[in-house]
């Protein structure tokens, strides 16, 4: 009977051990082992250039998912003169329960001015502490330092080039030298934006931006050069210009039905095309629709350039051919005697025998080479800076993307793939984003006179 009472009382203190372990000891050793944590918080800053202007701002965060975030503090140094920007402490009643800040957002507005921060190199300094009790109740702590450097003056832009004479539809090229390096600078026409490359001179401070006014040019757009340094400060300059007028003619031109079932059949893959409309319809949306799409399509090669002047001399075109359309002639489509649609041609349509050999208008760079809507297969040629040449209508093309061409080299043959009444060659040209018209680039007088003269001049200017 004694025997039975003490292993009743063994089980009881054994079971009053568990609970004690359950309820006391492993949520102690628990918490002890949690508050304890020896991991750091992280730091996040968001910077997006080490330059910064007069007036930024700060973002980025401080993360603790453990013991969360007790402490964050921000300062800025610049010859021994400490600014602290930012100085928290995010109190918590217990262990990541309500209260306790986990994640700690940062955004904070500096202005140099007011903080009498001057130009120059800085160091901004950054702490955070979480609520572990590492460190004799002090916390686990991350510090970091970033290097930044204030400038709050724009950059200055001064014009090399002197006279800029050009016509409407027609090319223009600035030479200007910046103060600074600049992550954009460049020719800005009314809104269109014509960036400029460094590297043709030893100076590579001095850019080339080769810049175009549109056919349907307003008398009204400003022109000005725009630069942009690392930390954001901009600044503009004006350059004299004077723009020549001039007047496009209007073409007529009847559609028939041979034309249209002659055509329609090689758009009919064409995403959104009116399969089940009149062809009247159809043709309104190929010479529309159609046309803006594939003009996007070819002027985005602009973006292809390559940072120098592959070209030299006058531009060739296509030998022993007759031109049969002119740069931005308005055209108006007729339909049984109806006006159903308008456009504006944007190169020189040269027509010579059938399938007749095409060279390469000059040296450059094959940065497109495929179909392209109205246009047929067609074949871009990158002069680099921006300047373009396209060959459109073509019956086969013997160049592929990335092939480097010379002056003369054949690229293809004519033909009346696309949105051609007969076989002959669509030449155009383009800087940047913008058609120009072809005619001043066969011409050497105009180069030498617009182009080879500036960089001659300036060339001196800098020696």
């Amino acid at each position: 009977m004694m025997f039975k009472r003490q292993d009743k009382g063994k089980r009881l203190r054994k079971w009053l051990l568990i609970v004690f372990c359950l309820l006391v000891l492993i949520p102690s050793t628990w918490l002890l082992y949690t508050k304890l944590e020896g991991e750091k918080p992280i730091i996040d800053l968001n910077l997006l250039s080490n330059v910064v202007p007069a007036n930024f701002e700060i973002t980025g965060y401080a993360d603790d998912q453990k013991s969360g975030i007790k402490k964050l503090w921000i300062s800025l140094l610049q010859n021994s003169k400490e600014t602290v920007l930012l100085d928290n402490e995010y109190n918590t009643r217990g262990f990541l329960q309500k209260g306790t800040m986990v994640h700690a957002s940062i955004k904070l507005d500096v202005n140099a001015k007011k903080m009498n921060i001057s130009d120059g190199p800085a160091k901004l300094r950054i702490a955070a502490w979480d609520h572990s009790w590492r460190d004799w109740w002090n916390g686990n702590q991350t510090y970091m330092e970033k290097e930044i450097i204030f400038d709050t003056k724009p950059p200055v832009v001064s014009i090399l080039s002197n006279q800029h004479n050009v016509a409407m539809g027609g090319s223009g090229l600035v030479i200007y030298k910046l103060s600074e390096q600049c992550t954009q600078s460049g020719v800005f026409v009314g809104e269109d934006f014509f960036p400029g490359y460094s590297g043709y001179y030893e100076d590579n401070d001095i850019y080339l931006a080769f810049f175009a006014i549109p056919f349907d040019y307003n008398t009204k757009t400003d022109f000005f050069v725009k630069a942009l340094d690392l930390a954001g400060n901009s600044t503009r300059n004006g350059f004299y210009h004077h723009i020549r007028n001039k007047k496009f003619k209007t073409d007529s031109i009847n559609i028939s039905d041979n034309f249209l079932n002659w055509k329609l059949p090689e758009f009919q893959a064409d995403d959104g095309f009116p399969s089940d409309k009149s062809a009247e319809d159809k043709f309104i949306f190929i010479n529309s629709e159609l046309r803006k799409k594939n003009n996007h399509t070819i002027l985005e090669n602009g973006q292809k350039t390559e940072n120098q002047i592959l070209w030299k001399d006058a531009f060739g075109r296509l030998p022993n051919s007759a031109r049969r359309a002119n740069f931005a002639d308005h055209r108006v489509y007729k339909y049984h005697g109806n006006v159903i649609s308008n456009a504006v041609h944007m190169g020189i349509d040269l027509a010579s025998v059938k399938h007749a050999e095409i060279p390469a208008a000059n040296r450059g760079k094959v940065v497109f080479a495929g179909y392209v809507g109205i246009y047929g297969n067609l074949v871009c040629i990158d002069h680099g800076f921006g300047l373009m040449s396209i060959y459109a209508h073509l019956s086969r093309m013997v160049v592929n993307d990335g092939d480097l061409v010379a002056k003369g080299d054949i690229i293809g043959y004519t033909g009346t793939s696309g949105l051609a009444g007969g076989d002959h060659l669509h030449f155009g040209m383009f800087v940047d984003h913008v058609f120009v018209n072809p005619v001043e680039w066969w011409d050497s007088s105009w180069i030498n006179n617009n182009i080879i003269n500036k960089l001659e001049t300036v060339q001196f200017m800098v020696q």
